[in-house]
């Protein structure tokens, strides 16, 4: 199976799918629920929330690879 696929699964999948939005809610209540005084705190939140960001949009990145090759050739 191709990295396309793999990738599709674990994107389509709404166990994995539904545990990085958990992730992403617990970096956001910890931004939010934060006292004005922890802003390292939050800045940690923020850094974590953008890294879970990067890493699902490496894997959908890699899940549209076989329609963004599909259409390359037809251009061509």
């Amino acid at each position: 199976m191709m990295k396309a696929q793999f990738a599709l699964n674990l994107i389509n999948d709404e166990f994995f799918m539904g545990e990085v939005e958990a992730i992403k809610k617990s970096y956001m209540d910890e931004i939010v629920n934060s006292q004005p005084e922890h802003f390292e705190e939050r800045e940690n939140a923020y850094r974590g929330l953008l890294a879970v960001n990067k890493f699902v949009a490496h894997f959908e990145s890699l899940a549209s690879q076989k329609k963004i090759d599909e259409k390359r050739r037809k251009i061509f």
